[in-house]
C-alpha cells in the first residue's frame, strides 16, 4: 500500500518541530533533575562540613581548658623547682656554718668563753673573754694549726676588763675561712 501525505508541508514541519520541542523539554527536565540532585548532594556536604566545624570548635574549646590547666601545671612546676633550688642552696650553705662552729668549738681552750662569732662572706670575727693572756695565745695557736679550714688568723685586740668583778682579758680575733 502506498501512502500519500495530503497534508501541506507546514503541518509536517510542525510535527517535526513538536518532536524537537518535546525532546528539548525532556532534556531540560533531565538537566534540571540532575542539577537538583547535585544541589541536594552539595547541601548534604555543606551540612556535614558545618557539623565538622562545630565539632572542631567544641574540641578547640575543650582543648583550651586543657591548655590552661597545662599552663597552670607548668607554672606550679616552675614555682616548685624554684623552691627546691632555694632549699638546695640553703642546705649547701648550711654545711659551712655548721662545720665552722664545730671546728671552733673543738679548738676552744677551757679558760676561754666566746661572746660572739660573726661571719660576713669569708671573714669571721670572734669575740670573747679569757682568764689569762695565755688562754688567748693558746686559742690563736690552735686556730693557726687548724690550717685546713682557717687562714690569716689575727688578734685584733686584747684588753683588760672585768666581768662581775673578776679580772678577765677581752679579745677579738679575725680570720678567713678557706673555700
Amino acid at each position: 500500500m502506498i501512502r500519500i501525505n495530503l497534508l501541506p508541508r507546514a503541518v509536517r514541519r510542525k510535527r517535526k518541530l513538536n518532536k524537537r520541542v518535546i525532546l528539548g523539554a525532556f532534556l531540560a527536565f533531565v538537566v534540571l533533575i540532575a542539577m537538583g540532585l547535585s544541589w541536594y548532594d552539595l547541601r548534604g556536604q555543606v551540612i556535614s562540613l558545618r557539623r565538622q566545624i562545630d565539632q572542631t570548635r567544641a574540641d578547640l574549646v575543650r582543648h583550651q581548658d586543657l591548655l590552661k590547666k597545662v599552663d597552670q601545671f607548668k607554672a606550679d612546676k616552675q614555682k616548685l623547682q624554684d623552691k627546691l633550688a632555694v632549699i638546695d642552696r640553703l642546705v649547701t650553705s648550711q654545711a659551712g656554718p655548721v662545720k665552722l662552729l664545730d671546728e671552733i668549738s673543738k679548738l676552744i681552750p677551757s679558760e676561754i668563753w666566746l661572746t660572739s662569732i660573726n661571719k660576713s662572706s669569708s671573714k669571721v670575727t670572734i669575740q670573747g673573754y679569757s682568764f689569762t693572756n695565755f688562754g688567748v695565745a693558746d686559742f690563736l695557736t690552735r686556730l693557726n694549726q687548724a690550717s685546713s679550714l682557717f687562714r690569716d688568723v689575727d688578734l685584733s685586740f686584747s684588753e683588760k676588763g672585768a666581768v662581775e668583778k673578776v679580772p678577765v682579758e677581752r679579745f677579738e680575733i679575725t680570720l678567713t675561712v678557706k673555700g
